[in-house]
Parts: C-alpha cells; sequence; structure tokens
C-alpha cells in the first residue's frame, strides 16, 4: 500500500539517481567545452558536490525505504544505508567549501598536473 512516508522515501532515491545521471551528462558536456580529461574532470569540486549530493539524496532515500517499507527490513542494512547517507553528506559539504575557497574548476590531487 502506498503511503506518504513511502512516496516520500521512494521519491528521494529516484532524485537521487537521477541527479547522478544529470551530473555526468551536464559534466560531459562542460568536458568538452573545455577540453578536459575524464582525470580532471573527476577531481574538481564542480563535479564532486552535486555527485556527492545525489549520493547523499540516493542513500538516505534508501534508508527511509527501508524504515517505511511494509516488508520487514534487516536493522542493520538500515543503520547502514544511513551511515552511507551521513558520510556524503559530510563529502558534499566539504566539496562545497573547497569550491567556494579555491575554485571550483581546480582540482583536489595532483595540482601541479599539465592536463
Amino acid at each position: 500500500m502506498i503511503s506518504a512516508p513511502s512516496l516520500l522515501a521512494n521519491s528521494l532515491w529516484v532524485l537521487g539517481l537521477a541527479g547522478v545521471l544529470a551530473t555526468f551528462s551536464y559534466m560531459n558536456w562542460l568536458r568538452s567545452v573545455r577540453q578536459w580529461s575524464w582525470r580532471h574532470t573527476l577531481k574538481t569540486p564542480i563535479f564532486l558536490t552535486p555527485f556527492t549530493l545525489s549520493l547523499f539524496l540516493f542513500s538516505g532515500g534508501i534508508a527511509l525505504t527501508g524504515l517505511f517499507s511494509g516488508a520487514p527490513t534487516p536493522w542493520w542494512q538500515t543503520i547502514a544505508w544511513s551511515v552511507l547517507t551521513l558520510l556524503f553528506g559530510i563529502q558534499a559539504v566539504a566539496y562545497a567549501r573547497a569550491g567556494r575557497q579555491d575554485g571550483w574548476d581546480a582540482p583536489f590531487e595532483g595540482k601541479n598536473n599539465h592536463e
């Protein structure tokens, strides 16, 4: 049976997956315009911030789906997805701060890259 909490939980993980696809699609376009390699692109805050935010929504939606589903879900799965949600949230905030401080196009590792 469909309930408001289960609809919200399922909407979150679907929105998270849509965000992952949209992030890769946009970054593929931006990468071609700026002539970046994928190696460079995957290290930039302009990619990592929306990517980890989307994973935050996805894992949070899966955790909430485990709580609100009609079928019993093992408690350890809900805890594991909740921990992942917390970690992705922390990463998203860290990447957003780094993007604001160092610039959204500056890669995290290997700042002396010749790419």
